[in-house]
């Protein structure tokens, strides 16, 4: 998912360690101003939406048809639908129209996947991915602090207080430098991670890389390698102490865990980014969480979780691989919606029940909290 369905996503399930991410491939057909409509208003129009975790979800109707559950997401070059969405909207390798409350956009490309896997994974169903080119003919402020999503006509000025140039792409990439290295970073809210990077072995670590769990993308799970860099680390005019680094299957980019320090507008037809800062002083450094592992990795299923890989040191005692988590603290997997907010050192170690070929059984699952911040909590 621009990366999505990530570790559970943030609350006792991110014991199971997966990770949503949902970029995309990318896709150069995009709407331009003339095939976008939005209502006549003083400011910004709100888009009706959700929030999934740190996911945005919006009823979009296609070719009049709906309405369908889309996620929203900046790392995508181009919105993919179930095929059953393709076929009730009848949608080939075009969707005529789209509409999401007030908001209306026009003839772009729409390309097939399979959903059930990222909806089993984020914990409420999905049918599609928006990509990022939808909304190229409109400025589109990601602001989750606030729990918007908002759109007005106009442009950026490259004048302003933290406008950034963007990478021709359409995909939003800004400038960075990270372990002396100096990159273009994919602004990826649909990655719920912080730092992803495609050869994090070439950085200098204060703690090393290590398994510590799994993500599920768009072409499937993949296991996860996580450690501490030993310098901070900017991304546009925002900058990490320390930042925990995760291993990319694709492309360097950066996630929720540090977006949601800022409000950040696109303006894709003059390749701009603006970043305000949201908490505290701009000059701040922003923290970067320690990683939170089971000790496994699973690959979420429609009545389950399947663990698929146990790691060294970390993994519990009476978990096996092949065991499929049913519920986690008495919450169905069928049952558990939406994560919550992010779960803090000290919660209770998840209680899971897990069904091994005819058998089930409880186990008590202690939390491994790693790569932490040098000098302890110093945020």
């Amino acid at each position: 998912m621009g990366g999505a369905a990530q570790e559970m996503i943030r609350r006792g399930w991110a014991l199971a360690a997966v990770f949503l991410t949902t970029a995309c491939v990318s896709y150069a057909a995009s709407p331009s101003p003339e095939r976008v409509r939005l209502p006549e208003l003083e400011g910004p129009y709100t888009l009706p939406s959700e929030m999934c975790g740190g996911y945005f979800i919006v009823d979009g109707w296609l070719n009049g048809t709906g309405p369908w559950p889309l996620l929203l997401d900046s790392g995508a070059g181009r919105t993919v639908l179930d095929p059953t969405v393709r076929e009730a909207a009848g949608i080939r390798w075009r969707a005529d129209s789209l509409r999401i409350g007030e908001f209306e956009a026009f003839r772009f490309g729409a390309g097939e996947l399979e959903m059930t896997a990222l909806s089993s994974a984020l914990g409420r169903e999905i049918v599609g991915i928006l990509g990022h080119p939808v909304f190229a003919g409109v400025l589109m402020t990601w602001d989750p602090k606030n729990r918007a999503i908002l759109l007005e006509r106009g442009e950026l000025d490259r004048g302003m207080d933290g406008v950034f140039p963007a990478r021709d792409d359409s995909r939003p990439w800004v400038g960075s430098v990270i372990g002396g290295d100096t990159l273009w970073v994919l602004i990826d809210t649909g990655s719920s991670r912080g730092l992803t990077l495609r050869n994090p072995e070439r950085l200098d670590y204060l703690s090393p890389l290590t398994p510590t769990g799994a993500r599920e993308r768009f072409d499937g799970t993949h296991l996860v390698t996580s450690g501490r860099l030993a310098t901070d680390a900017r991304i546009g005019p925002l900058v990490v102490a320390t930042p925990v680094v995760n291993n990319s299957v694709s492309v360097d980019l950066v996630g929720q865990e540090i977006l949601e320090y800022a409000r950040i507008t696109f303006d894709q037809r003059n390749d701009l980014i603006r970043f305000e800062r949201v908490n505290g002083d701009p000059s701040m450094l922003i923290p970067s969480p320690p990683v939170r592992s089971s000790g496994y990795a699973v690959r979420p299923g429609p009545s389950g979780a399947e663990v698929i890989h146990l790691f060294d040191g970390l993994a519990p005692e009476g978990i096996e691989v092949g065991d499929v988590i049913v519920s986690v603290n008495g919450v169905r997997w069928t049952e558990r919606g939406c994560p919550g907010a992010r779960p803090s050192d000290g919660d209770t170690p998840p209680t899971v029940e897990i069904q091994r070929g005819d058998s089930i059984f409880i186990r008590t699952i202690p939390v491994h909290i790693l790569h932490g911040p040098p000098g302890g909590d110093r945020f």
